[in-house]
């Protein structure tokens, strides 16, 4: 085993006889098996409660690195951000959260590379500062999955009274069949979540490209409407709006300042990388490549992203602010469906709400894995019930 041993005061096992071979266990029972046992100190153990199986392939992380958790905070909640603060302010509200965590993901990357575990932040933190940091970080990771997961369910269901056929029918029969969905994907072998990350993932990485090539063409006047744009919403209505503060610049501080938050929710689970390096083929290998991705990930979604919502659509925009005012479904609050309207290019709508369905699907998908892994770290530190441990064959 490659894995470094360390103090195993709250480790499951403890007390346990050592085995006296790791190689030979590895040969006869397999990696898996090697790996529980080294884990938690004895063999006896490792079969009592099994392990989790590496079964993401390079593919899989990759594409999870690049997509694996944009909900609907890229395509909805960025609406409200223009709003409220204007074009400028979220470019650099979501430039400035996007460096931070680009740093955070280097170092985070580096640790999980070393010691690829399942769940893993939990761990690094009981293992490299306190165990009271672990219990904090793993408890405190779980709840926001926890709370993010019924968000984006709650989204998704949302978003498809969109289409004029749903209206009708009652939203819990929509939240009953993604929540059935997300669990077949999860319940089963990693694997089977892992190909389906891949294609949720391809299907955002596709539409955020076709929508930034369709911003350039709109932009520059390629639109039916042949009306070239510019930066002409930057100069009127303005760069940044007032938020809270009729002062000028503590409201224009106060907007950008703003979006940082809704920047946060929009990165959240961008850590998604190091909780799955546990369940890597090859991590030492895969897990830098997937990390170096993220770069590419935030500039392209979010940076680009932002800077082409604000050229497009102004942040008084009057059908964006009645959809935020009645909190109309779906895609009617996207800014990007606005900008689709405005310049004049039929049936997109349609297409963007399917997508921000499958995204706010994919997103619920994977907070369902991490904050599993979370439960699962916190039992192997002795920080949750043991039972939490038991790993199905799969």
């Amino acid at each position: 085993m490659e894995k470094e041993s360390y103090a195993t005061e709250e480790k499951v096992g403890m007390g346990a006889p050592p085995y006296d071979d790791p190689s030979r266990i590895v040969e006869d029972k397999g990696i898996r098996m090697g790996e529980a046992a080294d884990m938690y100190g004895d063999l006896d153990t490792a079969e009592e409660y099994g392990y989790v199986t590496r079964g993401l392939k390079s593919r899989h992380i990759q594409f999870i690195a690049l997509g694996g958790t944009i909900g609907t905070g890229l395509f909805l909640g960025i609406g409200r951000a223009l709003t409220q603060a204007g074009p400028l302010s979220i470019l650099l509200g979501y430039t400035f959260t996007g460096i931070a965590v680009f740093g955070m993901m280097q170092s985070l990357g580096e640790m999980a590379t070393w010691l690829p575990l399942p769940g893993a932040i939990p761990q690094f933190c009981a293992r490299y500062v306190d165990g009271a940091l672990g219990f904090a970080v793993g408890w405190n990771n779980w709840y926001a999955s926890a709370i993010t997961l019924c968000a984006e369910i709650s989204a998704a269901s949302l978003v498809i009274q969109f289409w004029q056929g749903a209206v009708g029918i009652n939203i819990a029969a929509w939240i009953s069949i993604i929540i059935v969905v997300i669990i077949c994907l999860n319940i089963f072998a990693v694997a089977i979540y892992g190909e389906a990350e891949f294609i949720f993932a391809s299907v955002k990485i596709i539409t955020i490209v076709g929508l930034l090539i369709m911003a350039i063409c709109v932009d520059l006047g390629g639109s039916p409407t042949h009306d070239r744009i510019g930066f002409r919403y930057w100069k009127n209505p303005g760069a940044m709006e007032l938020y809270i503060s009729s002062d000028p610049n503590t409201g224009r501080f106060l907007g950008l300042f703003s979006t940082l938050v809704n920047a946060a929710f929009s990165y959240g689970g961008v850590e998604m990388v190091a909780v799955a390096a546990g369940e890597a083929e090859n991590p030492r290998k895969n897990i830098p490549k997937a990390v170096r991705r993220v770069f590419w990930r935030i500039l392209f979604f979010y940076v680009l992203g932002s800077l082409a919502i604000g050229v497009l659509v102004p942040y008084d925009d009057p059908n964006l602010l009645s959809a935020q005012a009645s909190g109309s479904a779906g895609a009617a609050q996207s800014p990007w469906v606005i900008a689709i309207y405005r310049a004049g290019i039929p049936v997109l709508p349609s297409i963007i709400n399917a997508v921000i369905l499958t995204s706010a699907s994919s997103s619920a998908n994977a907070f369902l894995y991490t904050g599993s892994r979370y439960l699962y770290a916190l039992a192997q530190n002795g920080q949750a019930p043991r039972f939490l441990l038991k790993c199905s064959k799969a």
